[in-house]
């Protein structure tokens, strides 16, 4: 399929689901939507769910380095056609060209998409220019997107710099406690016992030490889950035994990534954890394969845990 076909194909696909995300926006009342936007559970305690997903799609380009979008193309479009290409036009020049990038954004039509877009830019633009990527973010009305900013800038930088990229997350404001749920599970990938000191240091409330844990597991898991029930064996207990809990849930997450609801079956590895563990497993699930998820959860013994995943799933 030729490079201009698929990128049709995409428009068409994407403007469907778009179409069927205002459908549902418009049949839930604003005080819940704004409410479920910002809150999602964690073993016990609500927490907010970033504006964007772990892992972000590549910035455009082809295997042969010739560009895929340019204004010409893009103006061809009207609508949200037109706003996702020159998102995906912004995406494609921020590393090289931060000016070209951010007026590409500026010509994205809603606001919410045109945020979003200076916050990718930014972020892309992390190993060309930090301070110049940090420019950008203040410039962006919306504090969801502003503080998304950072978080991005924050994550671009776990490769290079784990201790300035923990630093940048003070300022990612709403999404504090993710930024550094993700930085340091990263970053415990490289160094486990720099991270385990860090969640050590019992910093921030009740949600950002339970955080802190809970990327352990998680990112580690994605890639060695044998690897990620040892590190989490290296956890404290803490109060009432949530800490090590946490770890062991983000452990579950990873297996349902990679296995589906199969991953439940990983957990037996857990002990007297596993229920923590298939909770982990689904609530990961909870979008792809409710019902799946809800098996899990009504296999879990330990009532609380049980009770606890039901009422998840639920919302």
């Amino acid at each position: 399929m030729s490079h201009r076909a698929f990128f049709l194909l995409y428009l068409f696909c994407l403007s469907g689901c778009m179409a069927l995300v205002q459908v549902a926006r418009a049949t839930l009342p604003s005080s819940n939507r704004s409410h479920d936007m910002a809150k999602a559970s964690l073993e016990q305690v609500r927490m907010a769910v970033p504006p964007k997903p772990d892992s972000q799609p590549p910035a455009g380009g082809s295997a042969s380095g010739r560009a895929l979008y340019d204004e010409q193309t893009c103006l061809r479009y009207q609508g949200d056609f037109k706003d996702v290409c020159f998102h995906a036009l912004a995406r494609q020049r921020a590393a090289r060209d931060l000016n070209g990038a951010l007026q590409a954004c500026q010509v994205v039509s809603r606001d919410r998409l045109r945020f979003e877009c200076m916050a990718d830019v930014a972020e892309l633009h992390v190993p060309t220019s930090l301070e110049a990527a940090r420019k950008v973010c203040p410039t962006i009305p919306g504090r969801k997107w502003r503080d998304q900013c950072f978080f991005g800038i924050a994550t671009a930088l776990v490769e290079t710099d784990s201790r300035l990229a923990l630093r940048t997350c003070d300022d990612s404001g709403m999404w504090r406690d993710f930024c550094r749920h993700d930085v340091l599970g990263e970053t415990s990938l490289r160094d486990l016992d720099f991270v385990l000191d860090v969640c050590s240091r019992e910093e921030g409330d009740l949600l950002t030490r339970k955080s802190c844990w809970h990327g352990i597991g998680k990112y580690i898991g994605r890639q060695d889950l044998d690897a990620a029930f040892s590190a989490c064996g290296r956890v404290p207990p803490g109060p009432s035994g949530i800490y090590r809990e946490n770890c062991v849930h983000g452990v579950g997450w990873a297996a349902g990534e990679r296995l589906g609801a199969a991953g439940a079956r990983r957990c037996v590895a857990a002990g007297p954890l596993s229920g923590s563990c298939r909770l982990g497993v689904a609530f990961q699930l909870k979008r792809i394969d409710p019902a799946a998820a809800m098996d899990i959860c009504l296999s879990v013994t330990r009532d609380d845990l049980r009770d606890h995943c039901q009422s998840f799933l639920s919302r």
